[in-house]
């Protein structure tokens, strides 16, 4: 009855997060993301291709039981998650290519998941094992038709996409949290395992971040599509590797399967931030690596992008600084080389420490 019960609410809190991913979306933002097709072809290639292989790697370098195996072959073959562009907003890579990928991953996991499925599987093992495909086929049936409804209920009522991610976000959340029951809850908890089974669970993420961003230049993409690509790369949709391990798989095993996409996630979380935050200081996102992390956190430095009420964004703004300042500056210079007005000006908008007002005033600002 247990048993059932956490594949019955697996499947409905993936359905919600799914449909709250999609609802989120801007469908103008997308059909522009959609136009660069290097872009999401670089995705898909890393997504399906790439990470599959890294898993089967690991797997083939630290040998697991047949659930486990299949566990984490859906990870890593599974689409992007949810909170792929929220990294990339955070750290001011393309968030609009990282959407445009979550979306295109998510429709082409359909064929791609069974595929990568069956062709790894046979490779480790040569033989089938025991695992309900057509519940795994169910799981990616709610994954597709929870993509429709969302992005419908995002187009048809715009100013409820807020709302909509918000409920997607807190169903993320419980799903997690009902696969940690069902694992400290089994007989197998991922803390009884050996330091291979971790190491099985986290070489995709670390192999999926380097691996990524060097087939992203390689195909000429910018540095925040690049980082961008490489995040969408290895953080993957979690939720529906855990509803399919929490139904599709023996239930004698379904305790330690759920173990695999709960520790998979906890090395997206760690490695993820370090890897944004070296992009960042590198100069390979939108953001300015010598600004403060406080204000490059929460600040939108995305192309064309404005804030809630209209304003520009802080690029755009520093820009406009800097013009104004050299108008200035050749209106009132200083000692004859500039300066003055367009140099306190300039110092203001963009946040570079402290400026001084022009030689009447001499007070310093921040």
């Amino acid at each position: 009855m247990a048993a059932l019960s956490y594949a019955v609410l697996s499947n409905v809190l993936l359905f919600m997060l799914i449909a709250g991913m999609a609802g989120s979306c801007d469908s103008a933002l997308l059909k522009k993301a959609f136009k660069r097709l290097n872009g999401i072809g670089a995705g898909l290639v890393c997504q399906f291709v790439l990470l599959p292989l890294l898993g089967f790697l690991s797997l083939t370098a630290f040998p697991q039981s047949p659930s486990t195996a299949v566990t984490l072959l859906v990870v890593t073959t599974s689409p992007g998650g949810g909170f792929s562009g929220w990294w990339c907003f955070l750290c001011n890579a393309d968030l609009a290519l990282s959407v445009a990928m979550t979306t295109a991953s998510t429709i082409v996991s359909v064929f791609a998941l069974p595929v990568n499925l069956y062709l790894y599987i046979t490779l480790l093992y040569g033989r089938s094992v025991e695992i309900d495909f057509l519940q795994l086929c169910l799981s990616v049936a709610i994954v597709v038709v929870a993509v429709v409804v969302g992005a419908t209920i995002g187009n048809l009522l715009p100013t409820k996409r807020k709302a909509v991610s918000l409920i997607g976000q807190v169903a993320g959340v419980a799903l997690m949290a009902v696969g940690a029951m069902a694992n400290t809850t089994s007989s197998d908890p991922l803390w009884e395992n050996p330091w291979t089974w971790f190491a099985a669970m986290t070489s995709p993420v670390i192999g999926g971040l380097s691996v990524a961003i060097v087939i992203a230049r390689c195909v000429r993409l910018t540095n925040p599509e690049s980082v961008a690509v490489a995040i969408e790369c290895c953080y993957q949709n979690t939720g529906l590797a855990l509803t399919i391990a929490l139904s599709a798989v023996p239930r004698d095993d379904r305790g330690a399967a759920s173990g695999v996409p709960i520790v998979y996630g906890m090395a997206e979380m760690a490695l993820i931030p370090l890897f944004a935050l070296s992009a960042w200081k590198l100069g390979w996102t939108y953001a300015p690596p010598e600004e403060n992390v406080c204000i490059v956190l929460a600040g939108n430095y995305q192309p064309e992008a404005t804030g809630p009420t209209g304003t520009a964004s802080p690029s755009r703004l520093a820009a406009a600084a800097t013009s104004l300042a050299q108008d200035t500056e050749a209106l009132n210079p200083k000692d004859g080389k500039g300066g003055g007005v367009g140099q306190w000006l300039k110092g203001l908008f963009t946040g570079h420490g402290r400026q001084s007002r022009p030689e009447n005033g001499g007070t310093a600002l921040r």
